[in-house]
């Protein structure tokens, strides 16, 4: 863990969405990537998503292999012959056809979980990449360990859709010094507000919330004290408000899991807000600490102490900043990793303040 630094600038009594949500963050769903019921949270509208579902389910996973967003903004579904495109370009959406259906995907990823958080897998990450049609399976290019190498012999040898992609860096966790929300001389950065109960909980990292239970800005304010976390395995936390500092969502209105290809942001307290896309869904991430399974993966830039903070798409709550694949975001394959927000929701009871 990254220690915080003394800081120069004084973070007001007032810390609103402006201070928590508007800087960057860091960081299993079914390809189509559909918005999950989450108990009473509200759910986000999303008529492509929405389409992307009814048209995959009139086809099944063996006709199908997921769907995106591209370039131009446009609906695509991945289909396994002509017959399953016909029915799709029916419907009115692109159609592209793909070798491998989502079943024999979706098996493999599985397959390759059985191998989460043993120590040859440490700094890899794998998951079901849909705009590829394959399982792509990342690895450190510094990464010479001989464990490592028999692994991924087992990997290869698991499924013809495996693909194994050689990254810059190594996965690390997000937390490093900054003035965000602080613990024990360590800095992470705030998701959203949630309320469950009548009380406000400020939701983080799991990792962050496990190393610190009083936290406070960096002015000396107390914004909570740390009511759950789970990590590995999941990576959020929740912070039980104090009423010592105002908690706001801002434009946050809404819990959802956009299409991979959706243009997204990242908010969090180092590097503030950047963008970038949805690459998949349903990561598995493995942290020299533990393996935590289900993130989202995009390309938008994080950094050390970006951990906690906030994966949005407009007005429409995506994600926990949990990790990134390199210090350097200008690193060949890079990415960030985020905890779904909406199973933190759910698990925890809370609908969006």
């Amino acid at each position: 863990m990254n220690r915080a630094t003394h800081l120069k600038r004084v973070v007001p009594p007032l810390l609103s969405a402006a201070a928590l949500i508007t800087l960057p963050v860091f960081g299993t769903v079914p390809a189509t990537a559909q918005t999950q019921p989450v108990g009473t949270v509200q759910r986000a509208h999303l008529p492509l998503v929405e389409l992307a579902d009814r048209v995959t389910g009139q086809l099944g996973p063996s006709q199908h292999a997921g769907s995106y967003v591209d370039g131009d903004g446009d609906l695509v579904i991945n289909v396994t012959n002509a017959a399953a495109a016909q029915k799709v370009r029916a419907a009115g959406v692109q159609a592209r056809i793909v070798k491998h259906g989502m079943q024999p995907l979706t098996d493999t990823k599985n397959k390759l979980d059985r191998f989460a958080g043993t120590a040859a897998a440490t700094g890899l990450t794998w998951g079901v990449d849909i705009m590829t049609n394959s399982v792509i399976v990342t690895v450190p290019r510094s990464d010479k360990d001989a464990a490592t190498k028999a692994l991924l012999k087992r990997v290869r040898a698991t499924s013809e859709t495996v693909r194994i992609q050689q990254v810059d860096g190594t996965p690390q966790l997000t937390l490093g010094p900054g003035d965000a929300i602080h613990t024990s001389g360590s800095r992470c950065s705030v998701s959203a507000i949630g309320v469950g109960g009548g009380t406000e909980y400020v939701i983080t990292a799991g990792h962050c919330t496990a190393i610190g239970s009083r936290w406070t800005t960096a002015g000396g304010q107390v914004v909570g004290n740390r009511q759950a976390s789970s990590f590995p395995g999941d990576d959020y936390g929740t912070l039980r408000s104090s009423g010592q500092v105002q908690l706001d969502n801002a434009q946050l209105t809404e819990v959802g899991r956009p299409a991979v290809g959706t243009q997204i942001q990242k908010k969090g307290s180092t590097t503030g807000t950047t963008s970038g896309a949805i690459r998949g869904y349903g990561r598995t991430v493995n942290y020299q600490q533990g393996a935590v399974r289900d993130l989202i993966a995009t390309s938008a830039c994080a950094q050390p102490g970006d951990s906690g903070g906030s994966l949005q798409g407009g007005n429409v709550a995506i994600g926990v900043t949990s990790g990134i694949s390199s210090q350097n975001c200008n690193a060949s394959g890079f990415e960030s990793f985020y905890q779904p927000l909406d199973e933190v929701m759910q698990t925890q009871n809370l609908t969006l303040k």
